[in-house]
């Protein structure tokens, strides 16, 4: 059994850790809204902290609109 914590596996992120949670925030996006605005799409794939696209994906999910999620990965932009 794995005994790292949540927060000891987002420490070792890679490059490969880092895409996946990227794309799965853009699928979650796409999926729930449609169209997602380029621009998002390049926001958060300039992200490199995986603990905020971790947050960013449960966000993705719950948001009550897109708009919703837009400010939410503006307010990630400012800690980047």
């Amino acid at each position: 059994m794995n005994n790292l914590t949540n927060s000891e596996n987002l420490s070792n992120s890679t490059p490969e850790k880092l895409e996946k949670a990227r794309a799965n925030v853009i699928k979650i996006l796409q999926t729930r809204f449609k169209d997602v605005p380029e621009q998002v799409i390049q926001d958060i794939n300039l992200l490199d902290d995986l603990l905020i696209l971790e947050k960013l994906f449960n966000n993705s999910i719950i948001v009550a609109d897109f708009e919703d999620f837009q400010n939410n990965l503006e307010k990630a932009m400012l800690k980047k």
